[in-house]
């Protein structure tokens, strides 16, 4: 193998909104995930792809070895969360939920995965969060056996 170190650790995490609440309306969607993929560079935050719905966002990122996942994802929704409460784009002040749910991505699947969250409008025509997250879940407990 050549020198030097090379790393591809791929990070596909989803969170809500607080209480799940129907809060990113397709427009707010619109400008707030290119943002967030234009200020993550400013961090140090390599995101390949980012989308989602009403009341959850995807995100798909590059992790460094030196971040750890739970620092990234708490930057990306504490500035998304800012940026969405100084530009006034909801009536009432916008929070996350606290927690998050991240799952590893083969090299080999990052694609796949960009793919699949680039198609969350479409997706969530005819699926919950819930049942996206349990079928999240379900492949999980299939690669513990």
């Amino acid at each position: 193998m050549p020198g030097g170190t090379h790393t591809y650790i791929y990070i596909h995490t989803i969170w809500s909104t607080n209480g799940g609440q129907p809060l990113l309306s397709r427009i707010v969607r619109k400008v707030l995930f290119p943002y967030m993929k234009q200020h993550a560079v400013s961090k140090g935050i390599q995101i390949t792809a980012v989308d989602g719905y009403d009341d959850h966002v995807h995100c798909l990122f590059k992790l460094m070895p030196v971040q750890p996942v739970q620092e990234v994802v708490k930057q990306l929704k504490a500035d998304a969360e800012e940026w969405i409460n100084a530009n006034r784009f909801l009536p009432a002040h916008f929070s996350w939920e606290d927690g998050y749910h991240a799952y590893s991505v083969s090299p080999s699947n990052v694609n796949k995965s960009a793919e699949y969250i680039n198609r969350q409008e479409e997706y969530h025509q005819t699926k919950s969060l819930e049942e996206e997250l349990a079928a999240f879940e379900k492949m999980v407990a299939e690669l513990k056996k």
